[in-house]
């Protein structure tokens, strides 16, 4: 297959199109996956996007349908025909097909899925009537299953004749007569074992399993964890529901990631792409966290009042305030981050915080009194003042520990009152950092150079 670097270009595309060599397009295109087709089609103007779509194959125009951007998305389905839509949803594994459909007004993706095979829509209807970010909306109900008591005979005659729609993995789960999850039987078993073997004499019962209701981050975390290509999803009953394989949880964990960045900023994450969100929704998202860290940081303005005397008689304390809330934010900053990752993959939890503390506060003591050299130097050149060093010599230590002390028990106080820590985190810390962070400067100023 071709180098996807080397994709037509914009300008042979619309050359093909504009003396409509939809032949050559097509044989052009054939070469390529349909990931790559669909990243090309995502830089093409949206009408030469639109034409080049219509001249896909069927099979190949609904797997980039499904990997193309939502903008572009959109306007592919917008300018394709109900019936012609419908096959091509019916081309995708239905896990796919449904979260493009969750992306439609109810009364559309209704319309579509009564133009679909019965079956097919049926599977999908049971998909959309799961949660958004559940394991039930992504896992494919179409899933090769053994019965625990077939011979290993019977078991490869039903493998040689399943359907293609079924996914076949390279473990299998077996079930009971009520399709309840007994084990996972890996192919090599099966292909080794005796003709006359019962499956549940070869299967393993020690399966890892998740919840179909279970939030998709539980589930990218396991899959993570156990490192496995793919899990079955099970009721409550522990019936067989269905499985969802790596590549969907490639999705999540790049969705749930990117969620985290934006509330990292103090922001709620957009429910669509950032082009295709309104203006009021970009609004709306920043607007609430803005206004908390607008009120808050009136503390800092607050403790600069209440030492106004004190900066008016030494008021080279001024030029060292930028210089102290910088530091002080930018040590919660990098703490805060540590920590949240840690509790991302399970390192830190709430029964780790006196550790996570005491390492943190170590690593405040050491970095402070680095920056504090540092600064005792910076201000004996700007001041020449020998007690005004030694107030930023003993000030910075302390506020990178009190930075590192905050960034450390915020996020893990915050997940333990089931608060998003990564909503709270950064921007509050920063925020809190800054008005705290002065006022330990102008108590040890006050102390030392008042006395």
């Amino acid at each position: 297959m071709p180098d996807s670097l080397k994709l037509p270009s914009s300008e042979q595309i619309e050359a093909l199109l504009e003396h409509e060599q939809f032949d050559h397009l097509r044989e052009a295109l054939a070469q390529y996956h349909p990931t790559d087709i669909a990243h090309m089609l995502d830089d093409l103007t949206l009408d030469n996007a639109v034409a080049v779509f219509r001249h896909l194959p069927l099979e190949i125009a609904g797997e980039v349908l499904d990997e193309t951007h939502s903008l572009v998305r959109q306007e592919l389905i917008e300018r394709t025909r109900d019936d012609k839509l419908a096959d091509m949803l019916e081309t995708l594994p239905e896990d796919d097909a449904a979260e493009i459909l969750a992306g439609l007004p109810d009364q559309y993706a209704e319309t579509l899925l009564d133009l679909m095979e019965p079956e097919d829509a049926e599977d999908i209807r049971e998909l959309l009537s799961y949660a958004e970010q559940t394991a039930g909306r992504l896992m494919v109900t179409d899933v090769a299953r053994l019965q625990d008591n077939w011979t290993v005979a019977e078991a490869l005659d039903y493998l040689r004749h399943v359907s293609d729609d079924e996914e076949v993995l390279h473990y299998l789960y077996a079930v009971d007569e009520a399709q309840h999850l007994v084990g996972v039987v890996p192919l090599r078993a099966i292909v080794t074992a005796l003709s006359t073997s019962l499956i549940r004499e070869i299967l393993l019962p020690e399966v890892v399993a998740v919840l179909d209701t279970a939030d998709q981050e539980e589930l990218a975390e396991m899959i993570s964890r156990y490192d496995y290509v793919s899990l079955p999803v099970v009721d409550y009953q522990h019936r067989l529901m269905g499985v969802v394989t790596v590549d969907d949880v490639v999705d999540v964990l790049e969705e749930e990631a990117t969620e985290d960045i934006q509330r990292l900023g103090g922001s709620e994450p957009l429910a669509q792409p950032y082009f295709t969100a309104s203006l009021g929704e970009i609004v709306s998202k920043r607007v609430v966290w803005l206004l908390l860290l607008f009120v808050a940081s009136t503390l800092t303005g607050f403790v600069i009042r209440s030492f106004e005397g004190l900066l008016l008689g030494f008021v080279i304390l001024n030029a060292f305030i930028p210089l102290i809330t910088g530091t002080g934010g930018n040590a919660g900053s990098q703490t805060v981050a540590t920590i949240i990752r840690a509790m991302a993959v399970g390192d830190v939890n709430f029964s780790d915080i006196g550790r996570a503390w005491k390492r943190e506060i170590a690593a405040g003591l050491l970095l402070g009194l680095i920056l504090g050299v540092i600064g005792f130097g910076q201000a004996m050149l700007w001041s020449h003042d020998l007690r005004v060093a030694i107030v930023i010599g003993l000030t910075l230590p302390a506020v990178v520990m009190w930075a590192n002390t905050t960034a450390t028990i915020v996020p893990i106080v915050a997940e333990r009152l089931k608060i998003d820590p990564t909503v709270i985190s950064a921007p509050m810390i920063t925020t809190i950092v800054d008005a705290t962070g002065l006022l330990i400067f102008f108590s040890i100023a006050s102390a030392l150079l008042r006395g």
